[in-house]
């Protein structure tokens, strides 16, 4: 038992007892009473060598004591995961988070280091198990998913780590919108699981986990939520006379994503807050390097989850054409070169892979942190972690 504890037992005392000091773990020795313990013995099993006021101690026993109720939360989570992906007969595969050839997402900044061996070879941390799992869905594995450690440089925040964990799951013969029905039956399972029912409160608001969630399109959710229309601005100039008056902070030298991801930010994020949650698809096609353009359109299957407001996964109807993808590559790396981050090399297995034939597929990854959050009811995702970073301190 605690040392705090001992006061809170009726006891009497055979032996002489050293006072100790608040947090030891003891144990005693003796016979229980009807109304208390009869003890013979006290030893102490972890002294406590730094004396602490007793207010201290309790804050600390407070902190603690929700750590540990946040991460039984995330083993029940991370065990209603399984067990969904089981039932649905996925396998469950495990991919290197060291890697030489990562993806080349024009946005991420990754951790860079280097093996030493025979030759000197620079190697990064995944962003994202991606690549790998593909390469698999091309082998022959058709239902698989993976819970992964993934790593983005720079990005703290209250819903981000630089070290999270993802889940990611791809079906052959697959569209997006089969995997929008996986990530809705897949969130309420996990919530039923954990919390006994669908229906749960996120800091203060109502939300229902209860499939069928609802289905909007970028488009729609411009129309609605910002008053823009994203027909009417396909050219950077037009999008900015649009919306220069719906979103005071955009600049004249903003490029048309910069003015996208302002709107998106400013006024259609915070509008999914509330209410049910949303699946918002089909994104401009310069907006998903990895998924499907509809034929004929310039929109890409690709579709976000979002819950409570905050964004929880996202997915492809999966590009198979290895031209193309080679060419969204390079069209990534050109845009990486303009920011001035590090070019790294492209992932010539992979590029073979789909040269010869991954079949057609869906998938989607989820920030497992951030389903954790929403079931423990927490605003910052460093709650839910045993030892988050602390760019301040380095690792807790």
């Amino acid at each position: 038992m605690l040392c705090a504890e001992w006061g809170q037992l009726p006891c009497r005392w055979e032996a002489p007892v050293v006072v100790r000091h608040s947090g030891e773990i003891v144990e005693l020795e003796g016979r229980m009473g009807k109304v208390g313990v009869q003890v013979s013995a006290l030893r102490v099993l972890a002294p406590v060598r730094q004396l602490e006021e007793q207010a201290g101690w309790e804050v600390r026993e407070r902190k603690n004591a929700a750590k540990r109720a946040n991460l039984l939360v995330r083993a029940r989570v991370l065990q209603a995961i399984r067990s969904f992906f089981s039932a649905a007969r996925f396998l469950e595969v495990e991919t290197p988070a060291l890697v030489h050839t990562p993806g080349q997402e024009a946005h991420l900044l990754l951790f860079e280091t280097t093996f030493l061996g025979q030759t000197s070879l620079p190697c990064c941390l995944v962003s994202s198990p991606e690549h790998h799992m593909k390469r698999l869905l091309g082998a022959g594995c058709e239902r698989l998913f993976q819970l992964s450690h993934s790593f983005r440089n720079g990005e703290l925040s209250a819903l981000h780590n630089p070290e999270f964990t993802m889940l990611e799951w791809y079906r052959a013969y697959a569209s997006y919108e089969e995997i929008m029905v996986d990530v809705e039956q897949l969130v309420a399972s996990v919530c039923l699981a954990v919390k006994g029912t669908t229906r749960v409160e996120y800091q203060g608001r109502p939300l229902d986990l209860t499939p069928p969630w609802e289905r909007l399109t970028v488009q729609e959710a411009f129309g609605r939520f910002a008053g823009v229309d994203l027909k009417l601005g396909s050219s950077r100039e037009e999008f900015y006379l649009q919306v220069r008056g719906h979103c005071p902070s955009v600049d004249t030298r903003d490029t048309w994503e910069e003015i996208f991801f302002k709107v998106f930010l400013e006024k259609v994020e915070p509008a999914m807050a509330a209410g049910r949650p949303v699946l918002l698809k089909d994104y401009p096609a310069s907006m998903a390097a990895l998924a499907k353009v509809v034929d004929g359109e310039q929109v890409a299957e690709r579709v976000e989850a979002y819950l409570g407001g905050v964004e929880l996964a996202n997915g492809f109807t999966e590009l198979n054409d290895p031209l193309e993808q080679r060419r969204r590559f390079m069209v990534e790396r050109g845009k990486r070169a303009a920011r001035g981050y590090p070019l790294h090399p492209l992932d010539e297995e992979f590029l073979q892979m789909l040269e010869m034939g991954m079949p057609p597929a869906g998938g989607m990854a989820l920030g497992v942190d951030r389903l954790v959050m929403l079931l423990a009811d927490v605003p910052r995702i460093d709650e839910i972690i045993a030892f988050p970073f602390d760019d301040a301190e380095g690792c807790l």
